[in-house]
């Protein structure tokens, strides 16, 4: 059991959790919109980038059941702050990598620092959602799709400017240091579990858990792939200029923040299930369109149609998963270890397919995998009876 929240709004909470996304989302787009220079730099290939990429998976992939346990046990301000923390010491050293071996295991250090800051922020957003009893946390990820697209025109600003990878990532470590610095003291404390009640050391789904995280799995393989893959997309298919190459991910990330603004809204109106479903029609016209027209500007509506589709998807799982969890840093974790292995295998797994295939067939079979697996997503509005997330 875990101590419950007051059911009031809180206010300083919202703010400082909305901070913690925004950071969190700056961090990762910034890291995101440099892969090409990193990849020019170290001479990749797309299958050794696929590779390499493998390295911040592992990473995650270890940490996220992990960080569901030690919320149950330290609490998700802790958590969150030392993801921040691992973040802001990982994220200069990414352009500081002497090839692409050291850059993999930089990689698992960052993804290990994003995952467990995610855990903890979002375990935070569905507390606080609690308190205003009301749809709130697809808002809360539209502060981490704003950090996105500031990051992403941040980076490409850097990029015309030539300012090396390096310098720029350092500067953006120190800002996510100063934020969490300066918000975390209003963090909610109140999750973590009762003296003498066991929490699970790992989170994984069962039960009602299970379909919510393969709904998310589908939705994080569609935006691991566009965040990934947008700019070699636009790079090797569509053949722009070098300072184009970021007006993929750029339109990706501003058509989710601006759907993630109104998600809130348009869920209270229709449902969680409309929403899901529709989403996911729209996203799989974008990924369809990609890859059949293959211009700017069809790429630039594709990658914004496929943002703008996936936007409510994962944070309305993640809600679905605090409700039927025992408490919301497991619910959240569990969903997560599934749902987040689309946004981590796919990347590298396209890597590997484009050495035999042209990179359009991956990206469609995605587009349609998401349109599929979306498509029955009633399980988003359950209001069942608590189940205990999987623990070993």
């Amino acid at each position: 059991m875990t101590v419950p929240a007051a059911l009031v709004p809180d206010r300083s909470a919202r703010l400082a959790v909305t901070a913690a996304f925004l950071a969190n989302g700056a961090a990762m787009a910034s890291w995101i919109a440099r892969i090409p220079d990193v990849r020019s730099g170290l001479g990749m290939s797309e299958a050794t980038l696929g590779m390499v990429l493998l390295g911040m998976a592992l990473g995650t992939i270890v940490a996220l059941p992990l960080a569901g346990g030690l919320v149950a046990r330290i609490g998700s301000r802790a958590v969150t702050v030392t993801g921040a923390i691992g973040i802001v010491v990982v994220l200069p050293l990414l352009g500081l990598a002497p090839s692409p071996w050291s850059l993999a295991a930089t990689l698992a250090a960052f993804g290990a620092s994003v995952s467990t800051m995610d855990i903890g922020m979002n375990a935070q957003g569905v507390g606080v959602e609690r308190g205003y009893g009301r749809s709130i946390l697809v808002g809360l990820h539209a502060a981490w799709s704003v950090g996105s697209l500031l990051g992403a025109l941040a980076a490409t600003v850097a990029v015309r400017a030539r300012v090396p990878v390096e310098v720029h990532l350092t500067v953006v470590a120190l800002v996510v240091a100063a934020t969490v610095a300066v918000l975390a003291r209003w963090l909610r404390v109140r999750d973590r579990a009762v003296a003498g009640t066991s929490s699970p050391r790992f989170a994984l789904p069962r039960g009602a858990l299970v379909p919510v995280a393969l709904i998310c799995f589908a939705s994080a393989l569609g935006e691991g792939t566009a965040s990934d893959w947008s700019g070699i997309h636009l790079d090797d298919v569509v053949g722009v200029a070098p300072e184009r190459v970021t007006w993929g991910y750029v339109a990706f990330t501003a058509a989710m923040t601006l759907a993630r603004l109104l998600g809130d809204r348009v869920t209270r109106r229709f449902g969680p299930a409309a929403v899901v479903r529709a989403s996911g029609a729209v996203a799989g016209l974008g990924f369809v369109l990609v890859t059949l027209v293959p211009t700017l500007p069809a790429a630039v509506a594709g990658f914004a149609l496929a943002g703008a589709g996936l936007a409510p998807i994962v944070p309305l799982c993640f809600s679905a998963a605090g409700r039927l969890a025992r408490s919301p840093g497991e619910g959240v974790a569990a969903v997560a270890t599934i749902g987040y292995g689309g946004f981590l295998a796919g990347p590298p797994l396209i890597g590997v397919l484009t050495e035999q295939l042209d990179l359009r067939v991956p990206l469609f079979a995605v587009g349609v995998f998401v349109l599929v697996m979306t498509l029955r997503p009633a399980v988003v509005a359950a209001e069942a009876a608590p189940v205990e997330a999987g623990e070993r």
